[in-house]
């Protein structure tokens, strides 16, 4: 019984976690910004195609649990990469939704805002070396 029920628990905690992230990318309409931004805007199609094939190889490859020894310096290239790319989603989604203005007018930081940036930056690296080479 449980040899059943767990997976499918598992699987169903995953369809809805990636529904999740799909619709917060649909809605904030993440997609058509990049291509807007990049003026790529006819290539629209491929960007989700690739989103989606990206999705579904990377949780086959987590599941399965495949490894692929590339080397510490293409491993290093490719952190640094996905890196910059949850950086870039998390700033856009910052932008998307006008974070940084209401958190320095709610907290009356005027003048300040450098520092917020930076210390968001230092915060993020410090958090990525801490999460790469402790745990």
């Amino acid at each position: 019984m449980k040899y059943t029920i767990v997976p499918l628990i598992g699987f169903s905690n995953g369809i809805i976690v990636g529904a999740g992230v799909i619709a917060l990318i649909v809605v904030l309409k993440i997609i058509p910004r990049i291509a807007q931004l990049s003026r790529t805007y006819k290539d629209i199609k491929l960007y989700e195609h690739v989103i989606i094939i990206g999705a579904i190889v990377g949780s086959v490859i987590s599941l399965l649990g495949v490894g692929i020894n590339l080397g510490k310096i293409l491993v290093i290239i490719i952190g640094f990469c996905m890196g910059i790319f949850i950086g870039l989603l998390a700033s856009a989604l910052a932008e998307v939704l006008n974070v940084m203005p209401v958190i320095i007018r709610r907290f009356r930081l005027k003048g300040f805002e450098i520092y917020i940036v930076f210390s968001l930056i230092f915060g993020k690296v410090l958090g990525a070396f801490l999460n790469w080479f402790i745990f």
